[in-house]
């Protein structure tokens, strides 16, 4: 049987930077302990399209929000604030977490967590934004079709902090800049799509048209294009 202080031992990652390898291991905190789920409402007149959370315009995969397209026909919703880590509770799986940027409403169905150190929200959020986190929600869900993670269960998931708040900033930090890499990626992505899909409707023949609207200079007199069966 391990002793405690080997278990305490085994506590640090595997990659660390430089300057904290000697800091000491790290310990498993509860989720509530560090960024509690808050209840705040706020008045739906006050809440427009663009400040509105829900299950369906929280992105899959942790691609952030969009503008929902609709907002409810209730009197008031849940009230969530900059800094504040949200979580899609209806099919965890789809990985729908957002680290907020802005101050607004959420649906019933989208839990708010608070981190009690506004420094650490973003520490939260790559928690969060973890297969690690999903599949334990998973885990304990309720439900087939619509599986939801179950809140008590959530409260209760074991958070990695390290012994000193400079080493928690510096990892987020680390990861933080990453996203940014992996977003900027991503919009490249999406413009070379649009960019194909540009080029696509000028390289073909439009309907009822025999000669494409763009063509490469050696078959500008190559005359009309024909039509055959795929076969």
């Amino acid at each position: 049987m391990r002793s405690k202080s080997d278990k305490k031992k085994s506590l640090v990652p595997r990659l660390r930077f430089p300057e904290f390898r000697e800091a000491g291991a790290w310990e498993f905190i509860p989720l509530e302990a560090i960024a509690p789920l808050v209840n705040d409402r706020v008045q739906l007149k006050d809440i427009s399209n663009v400040n509105y959370v829900s299950t369906e315009n929280i992105l899959q995969d942790f691609g952030g929000v969009a503008v929902a397209n609709k907002l409810p026909t209730v009197n008031s919703v849940s009230s969530f604030q900059a800094g504040d880590v949200l979580l899609a509770n209806i099919r965890p799986y789809l990985k729908k977490v957002w680290a907020a940027n802005f101050s607004g409403g959420a649906s019933n169905d989208v839990l708010v967590f608070r981190p009690r150190n506004s420094q650490g929200c973003q520490y939260v959020a790559h928690i969060l934004k973890n297969n690690r986190f999903i599949d334990y929600v998973m885990a304990g869900a309720k439900g087939v079709k619509m599986p939801r993670g179950d809140i008590n269960s959530i409260k209760e998931y074991p958070v990695p902090i390290p012994p000193e708040t400079t080493e928690q900033q510096k990892v987020a930090h680390c990861l933080s800049s990453l996203d940014e890499v992996i977003g900027l990626q991503a919009k490249k992505v999406q413009s070379l799509k649009q960019h194909k899909k540009g080029l696509m409707q000028q390289l073909f023949p439009a309907e009822g048209e025999t000669t494409p609207h763009l063509r490469f200079p050696e078959f500008r007199e190559a005359g009309a294009w024909d039509k055959q069966r795929i076969g």
